[in-house]
């Protein structure tokens, strides 16, 4: 399946083997369960501001049991906007000179959730900065998360078919 598809289905099913890059590490998909609805409310946000470093949103959050796997997709349930990290040193959605966010703006493009998609392993690192460009304080910024869980069986090498999943290194 051709990645960023805007019909939510999982990348791969049941039997299937998916490689985790950038690690070549290769899995088959053993279960996949609905994650319908995890809200994580990051707290307040001064109006005029913005985090001066990297908030984690895996550990004690998004954080995957071993040999898991999630694909998540985000919506802003605030008026505010993120910059995405994976793993939380390296900056994504950029192009050479810009930075692009995630902000309430993307309701308004059909079918443009897919632009928010990501995987997350075990728990390797991923992070937001969040910026409130308005004039009025925030008392919460909060993202609303949902996708499919995967648990996976670790293969002894590389199979001839499988799936790639970039999951943002270690």
């Amino acid at each position: 399946m051709p990645a960023f598809q805007p019909e939510f289905k999982p990348v791969a099913n049941v039997g299937e083997n998916i490689l985790l890059l950038p690690e070549n590490e290769p899995f088959k998909i053993v279960e996949i369960i609905a994650l319908p609805t995890i809200i994580l409310d990051f707290g307040p946000l001064t109006a005029n501001t913005k985090d001066t470093s990297v908030i984690d949103i895996v550990t004690d959050k998004l954080e995957m049991e071993k040999e898991h796997l999630a694909q998540f997709r985000m919506v802003l349930l605030d008026d505010f906007e993120i910059e995405f990290f994976q793993p939380k040193t390296v900056k994504r959605w950029t192009t050479r000179n810009l930075s692009a966010v995630l902000d309430k703006h993307l309701e308004r493009i059909p079918d443009a959730l897919h632009l928010t998609e990501w995987f997350q392993f075990e728990n390797k690192s991923a992070g937001i900065i969040r910026n409130n460009p308005t004039n009025t304080d925030l008392s919460m910024t909060r993202i609303l998360f949902f996708g499919f869980k995967f648990k996976l069986e670790r293969l002894p090498s590389i199979p001839e078919k499988f799936t790639a999943v970039f999951t943002g290194g270690i």
